[in-house]
């Protein structure tokens, strides 16, 4: 079943989670080792205002449609889902420029631009991106810079969960998140005057 988080009504806040696991250890000596496994994924708590029965019909409906964690949906998040930096995706295609591609595990890759262009802050930190070939949201964790030839390096975290081939386009603007609620009971607040308050937990479904 393919759903599609409503977008009203509108959040009021949300919180969004970074998960990762890391492992520490402590010797006799006290000196501490960590490990990580590059296991990563986002989780978002969002709040919605309070407002009619009316209003959140078709937000119920959906939460029903879900079945707890059991079907996926995509959620598109208000101020995160689009760049901060000066790329359009309508016009400003954003691409993997390595002939061999990239393996699982690579936080750098070279990328071009088409049309060429020199852009300063084309992709901003904290920006959002996704490739063609797999759902995981990835973060730019660096500004990148657009040279007179349309090149540059993007780094993000996590880590590639999966390769990545020459000229896999990368969407940058309106990026969608693959998620499934994080738990089985959906608990609307129902109060005085026909008013429902609602808040939903939800996490990266990759």
């Amino acid at each position: 079943m393919s759903l599609t988080l409503p977008t009203t009504p509108k959040f009021q806040t949300l919180n969004i989670k970074s998960n990762t696991m890391t492992f520490n250890s402590r010797s006799v000596s006290g000196r501490v080792q960590r490990k990580t496994s590059d296991t990563q994924y986002w989780s978002f708590t969002a709040s919605y205002p309070i407002g009619k029965r009316s209003d959140y019909g078709a937000l119920m409906a959906f939460i029903v449609k879900c079945r707890g964690g059991f079907n996926s949906f995509t959620a598109r998040l208000p101020a995160y889902s689009t760049t901060q930096g000066s790329l359009v995706q309508a016009t400003n295609t954003l691409l993997v420029d390595n002939s061999g591609g990239y393996a699982i595990g690579t936080t750098q890759l070279a990328v071009d631009v088409s049309p060429g262009v020199n852009i300063t802050g084309a992709l901003k930190a904290g920006d959002f991106i996704t490739f063609a070939n797999h759902n995981k949201v990835y973060m730019v964790v660096e500004d990148l810079d657009i040279d007179g030839s349309g090149d540059g390096t993007l780094t993000i975290e996590p880590p590639l969960i999966a390769s990545v081939a020459d000229d896999e386009t990368i969407t940058y603007g309106d990026v969608q998140f693959t998620c499934k609620l994080n738990g089985d009971v959906q608990e609307f607040s129902a109060g005085l005057g026909d008013t429902i308050k609602y808040e939903i937990d939800i996490v990266e479904d990759i």
